[in-house]
């Protein structure tokens, strides 16, 4: 019988330990996902054959793999922090604290970690462990706002099991409008806006794994958090984004769109434009900005904030 891609299911939770894979069941399925795609990524050695052109049998390598999908951004239908972010943001370097999830530049252990990921597919199931990724935050006016998410992991297995059948959430996601927008002083109309968090995220070699996988888990070991916006283009006497571009001047950025249980605020004090042209969106003049977050404290780790919270 053919399997239907349609029918899929993801689960993930935190690792007690990096990089020990966890049991799975339903409840850390409770997620809604699109286009949930988990692929192995393991090289093989070529091996020569003697006496002829034929070849003999090759040899795996080291076993990763990648998990990418895509989730709406959404509360808990009670002003709290959803079960999307409590499990992902964390395995992003992002941690929360009183419903603020702030980066961090340090290896899983008590406040960054790692996930054991499983992606259900109609009977089937892949496995990974020591998973760490990152994201891209997608805001479309008019449109549900949205997250792209990328984990790199230790491919551990695939299998025949029964999907999951988890309780999905039912608050609804978050429309991009109504919204509460500034840059500085400034509050533009804008078509649309994405952030990348930028996470470099890099698998451990360690060839004393009894797996022998030849990985012991992801681990984050760089950030740089980017984006671009499109805002209609304004003279410079009501916004200087020439000036601003070419004297390296930073502003505070706030984005938030909310509901009428939910509201998700996300926020850049030190914004700062890296590049600038001129557009054009159905004859009106735009700004297409691209753009860095910096960081505020001489400590860092507060270049951008995701904050969930009642409207």
């Amino acid at each position: 019988m053919p399997l239907l891609k349609k029918k899929h299911v993801l689960a993930a939770k935190i690792e007690t330990t990096s990089g020990t894979a966890e049991s799975l069941t339903a409840s850390e399925a409770a997620f809604n996902v699109f286009d949930l795609n988990m692929q192995p990524t393991i090289a093989f050695t070529e091996r020569q054959g003697n006496g002829s052109f034929s070849q003999m049998p090759a040899v795996r390598e080291l076993m990763g793999g990648t998990c990418t999908f895509r989730t709406e951004v959404y509360g808990d239908g009670a002003g709290g922090v959803p079960g999307w972010a409590s499990t992902f943001l964390p395995a992003c370097g992002w941690t929360n604290s009183t419903g603020t999830f702030s980066p961090k530049s340090e290896a899983p252990g008590s406040n960054v970690k790692t996930l054991t990921m499983g992606a259900y597919i109609d009977g089937k199931r892949h496995l990974m462990r020591g998973c760490a990724g990152t994201f891209m935050l997608n805001f479309e006016t008019g449109k549900l706002a949205s997250i792209d998410w990328t984990f790199t992991g230790v491919w551990v297995s695939t299998a025949d099991v029964t999907i999951l059948a988890p309780t999905y959430p039912t608050a609804l996601p978050l429309r991009v409008a109504n919204s509460t927008f500034t840059i500085g002083s400034w509050s533009p109309c804008f078509q649309n806006l994405s952030i990348d968090a930028g996470n470099e995220v890099f698998l451990r070699e360690c060839a004393t794994n009894t797996d022998g996988s030849g990985y012991a888990a992801a681990i984050i070991t760089g950030r740089k958090v980017t984006g671009s916006i499109n805002p209609e283009s304004t003279l410079i006497a009501t916004q200087d984004n020439y000036g601003d571009w070419i004297a390296s001047t930073e502003a505070a950025f706030s984005f938030a769109i909310e509901n009428a249980t939910d509201k998700v605020t996300v926020a850049m004090p030190k914004f700062q434009i890296t590049n600038l042209q001129e557009g054009e969106r159905n004859g009106v003049v735009t700004d297409e900005i691209t753009f860095q977050a910096n960081r505020s404290a001489a400590a860092g780790n507060d270049e951008l904030t995701i904050a969930f919270a009642a409207p």
